[in-house]
């Protein structure tokens, strides 16, 4: 459907040809004796310029009516205007731009054997005034044919951009999905571990030894609160005029490794620390990965291992930190394949972002995570 703007443009440029055609008829009954015009003539001058203002609308049937009144003016000996034959052309091109190929050569034929039929009708049209009338809607159909393609083209375009804004846009989404599930699972498995593990403790002591249940109960409360906590943050559903939590996001990192490890071990994970090299300050994005890398680690190792052993190096280089975490007893035959799949695919994924690299070695006797993460050099 035509727009307002277009309706006005359209309506105006009848408005004006009408009246253009109008005064030109009315010159020429005086300046060629004619005192006394046929009121069909300047109706029929009308029914040629007024439909431009419905041209967008229904242009075949316009088209019709406006060379219908010409072909009358012709018939009738009537004076022809100028301004009238371009209302005429201006229908003309809008078929040939809007509808349908085979209409618009249809059209082009039945106007061309029109315009010879008229002027072997109206004796006073020269040869060339024929050929110039031939001009002037043989342009008026290339430019609509022109106007049709471009016009295609620009619908073309504009449906690949689309395709292309929807495209980014399931890439976004499924990356963002994959960003909340990876964050997700660090919260969830971690906590959830740590959580089976001391309740399964507090349950086989809190008959017989009711003190000793209640330091693994603390445990459960300390470790679900900060679930809850990273949880609030990651999905930033606080009301930032209450105050009561903070937008940045949960920064975590290696400053907080011992206390990592000393809940592992809480939970019944025997752990060997050693850091090497010059320990310094890193960049956020690669503490937090490094901390996480451990903490998934260290995961996997209490869900899935058979001897609750680890061992974790942390190895401060010029341009890098090196990672291993070594799971130093048996892994059942079964977590082996399906165990830490997401897991492992996060970390991954994590280590890349970062511009790391990460590798796994599974033997036998033990099942160890190495990641190197880059860092600027020190000084």
């Amino acid at each position: 459907m035509p727009t307002l703007r277009w309706n006005l443009i359209d309506w105006c440029v009848a408005l004006s040809l009408t009246t253009f055609a109008e005064v030109q008829l009315v010159v020429f009954s005086g300046c060629c004796g004619q005192s006394r015009m046929s009121w069909a003539a300047y109706l029929l001058t009308a029914a040629e310029t007024l439909p431009v203002g419905w041209r967008r609308r229904f242009p075949l049937p316009l088209l019709f009516v406006t060379s219908g009144a010409a072909a009358a003016q012709v018939l009738l000996g009537a004076p022809v205007s100028d301004f009238g034959q371009l209302g005429v052309l201006a229908l003309f091109y809008t078929v040939a731009s809007q509808s349908r190929p085979g209409i618009a050569i249809t059209i082009a034929i039945l106007t061309a054997a029109g315009i010879l039929a008229a002027g072997a009708i109206d004796r006073w049209t020269a040869p060339y005034q024929l050929v110039l009338i031939y001009v002037q809607f043989g342009a008026a159909w290339g430019m609509g044919m022109a106007g049709r393609h471009w016009r295609r083209q620009a619908a073309a375009r504009a449906a690949q951009l689309e395709r292309d804004r929807e495209e980014r846009a399931r890439e976004v989404a499924a990356h963002e999905r994959a960003r909340i599930a990876r964050e997700l699972h660090d919260v969830v498995m971690h906590s959830l571990s740590i959580i089976t593990l001391q309740a399964g403790a507090a349950r086989s002591v809190v008959e017989t030894r009711p003190d000793r249940a209640t330091p693994c109960l603390r445990e459960i409360e300390n470790v679900s609160r900060e679930a809850w906590t990273e949880m609030r943050l990651f999905l930033d559903l606080a009301d930032p005029g209450e105050g009561t939590w903070p937008r940045e996001p949960l920064r975590t990192g290696l400053a907080q490794l011992e206390k990592l490890v000393e809940r592992f071990e809480q939970a019944g994970l025997s752990i060997d620390l050693a850091v090497t090299g010059d320990v310094r300050a890193l960049p956020a994005e690669v503490d937090d990965c490094a901390y996480r890398v451990v903490r998934e680690s260290l995961t996997n190792t209490l869900r899935h291992a058979v001897d609750n052993h680890a061992q974790v190096t942390i190895g401060y280089d010029d341009g890098s930190v090196r990672l291993e975490i070594a799971n130093l007893g048996r892994m059942p035959h079964g977590a082996r394949s399906s165990g830490a799949h997401y897991g492992m695919a996060g970390m991954h994924t994590r280590v890349r972002l970062v511009g790391g690299e990460l590798s796994v070695e599974d033997r036998a006797d033990a099942f160890t995570v190495s990641a190197r993460l880059p860092v600027p050099a020190a000084g």
